[in-house]
């Protein structure tokens, strides 16, 4: 298999003592790599040694390792010893406190490649390598994607070191826990674990672990890949994990109990494990008063069932049951589809796929471009379309408002998956009216039912909600006071969901 092919021939031979033979192996794996460095010296005063050293151009700081460590090891290595030169150099030439030993080739290679300089020494079957990375990325940036009006506005980077700092600045706790792995067997991409111990479920940390290494693949480029090979609900719209490109957010979700999943070249991050609920949460929700928070939800809440229900509710009621509809308003009805040749299933789909053409569209333009063809060309396909009687107006209000709905759930990834719903319930509103209107809620309920994201029921708080107690539906739809929220959610242990104490003596003085 092609995917095995690196993992079946990786090269876990030791180092020989032998320098030329270490650079022979080098020099075949490295073959036809136009931007790898590599230079033999030799060093010392009245004891000299052989040292190759190896990085890969433009992933090293130069000025490191030319004005420090080269320099020191070209004229500060007169006394070196006849003995332990391998220690001296460590010790004396490298001015770095993040250096290692390195015993294998497989090892070598992967530092190089990782940014990381090998110097090999003759005479011993080690190599030293030293950490000195400075790799081209666009560090912290705005937020675009979760747009908070209050709160930070820095987002996650595509450098994984970044994105590490951005939650160590935030929670500064000795148990917050960083586990690395690679995953990829040409990519060799790094993927962080990230937990605060004593919160997070060990169980949960385990099974993330046990996924990760349960499969092998040729590459890793983003977190969306990873997210796809991890998750067990692989034939449902709904996503498993919680991506999110805030910083906030992420800390957040840790101080919560839950374990941030950090792919080294994505910007955005996973969470995990996830609720429906989560999705509905904005970073803000926390920042603005319990009573604005609590209003905004219900309109999030209440913007995901018009983008599911509305399209197929209106083909039900004008097809099959017009006699719900009051007499002034099926007449308005029958007056704006006067002259349209078209049914009105038909008339819906063919918005439903202007609309998400259009959305398409809109994306993959330049900013300026994408913004301008969305405004536009709205305006002129529908009022074009209203005017050469192919659509009634109602129905371009009902895909216009169940388009803006859509945008009101917080996370992308979640909202698709309810505009991917709301084909299966037209489909069944088209076929069978009311009852078919229904039959699609129910069978979108039953689903959400037995979904599970690392053990947790998908639709808690509002069902099994004696596995989470009461604290976890103080986070609903409605908000409750911050001062109300003590207990932390049911992805914390249970002996730490306590969060928040309050102060006795001060609690006496407020009552006075």
């Amino acid at each position: 298999m092609s995917v095995l092919h690196d993992e079946q021939n990786k090269i876990i031979a030791p180092l020989t003592r032998n320098l030329q033979e270490n650079i022979d192996a080098v020099d075949v794996l490295f073959k036809d790599w136009a931007d790898i460095v590599k230079r033999k010296l030799t060093v010392g005063g009245s004891n000299t040694v052989d040292i190759y050293f190896v990085y890969v151009d433009n992933m090293v700081d130069k000025a490191l390792l030319e004005e420090d460590t080269l320099w020191n090891l070209i004229h500060w290595m007169d006394d070196m010893p006849a003995e332990n030169q391998f220690d001296y150099i460590k010790d004396k030439a490298v001015i770095s406190a993040d250096i290692s030993d390195v015993y294998t080739l497989h090892e070598a290679v992967k530092f190089i490649m990782g940014g990381d300089t090998i110097i090999f020494v003759d005479g011993y079957d080690k190599a030293l390598k030293v950490s000195n990375r400075h790799m081209e990325n666009r560090g912290v940036q705005k937020a675009e994607n979760e747009v908070a009006v209050r709160g930070s506005k820095e987002s996650f980077s595509e450098a994984l070191f970044i994105n590490r700092v951005l939650l160590r600045r935030r929670i500064k706790d000795t148990n917050l826990k960083i586990v690395q792995t690679t995953v990829g067997t040409r990519t060799q991409t790094e993927v962080a674990i990230v937990y605060i111990e004593g919160v997070a479920k060990p169980e949960v940390v385990e099974e993330i672990q046990r996924r990760i290494k349960n499969f092998v693949v040729d590459g890793i480029f983003d977190s969306g890949m990873l997210e796809q090979l991890t998750e067990r609900n692989v034939y449902s719209p709904f996503p498993e994990f919680q991506a999110t490109e805030r910083p906030d957010k992420a800390a957040s979700g840790l101080v919560e109990g839950r374990v941030v999943l950090i792919v080294d070249n994505s910007p955005m991050v996973l969470l995990l494990p996830t609720t429906m609920n989560s999705f509905f949460q904005a970073s803000d929700d926390t920042y603005s008063r319990w009573e604005v928070a609590t209003m905004i939800r219900i309109l999030r809440f209440l913007g995901a069932f018009i983008t599911v229900a509305l399209p197929g509710l209106y083909i039900a009621v004008v097809n099959y049951q017009p006699e719900l509809l009051s007499s002034a308003l099926a007449l308005s009805f029958a007056a704006a589809r006067e002259g349209v040749p078209f049914s009105v299933v038909f008339e819906v789909i063919l918005m439903e796929f202007a609309f998400e053409m259009l959305l398409e569209a809109g994306i993959r333009l330049p900013g300026p471009m994408g913004s301008t063809l969305g405004i536009v060309g709205g305006l002129v396909i529908g009022d074009a379309a209203v005017s050469a009687n192919l659509v009634s107006p109602m129905v371009v209000i009902i895909i216009a408002m169940t388009a803006i709905s859509a945008f009101t759930v917080p996370n992308e990834a979640f909202a698709a998956a309810f505009r991917v719903i709301r084909y299966l319930i037209i489909i069944l509103s088209a076929f069978l009216g009311l009852y078919g209107f229904v039959l699609g809620f129910m069978i979108l309920l039953i689903h959400l039912a037995g979904l599970k994201s690392f053990g947790i029921p998908y639709l808690l708080p509002f069902a099994a909600s004696g596995m989470g107690g009461k604290s976890d539906g103080r986070d609903a739809i409605i908000r409750f006071p911050l001062n109300k929220l003590t207990d932390r959610p049911i992805y914390a242990k249970d002996d730490a969901r306590i969060r928040l104490v309050r102060n006795h003596d001060e609690k006496k003085k407020q009552k006075q």
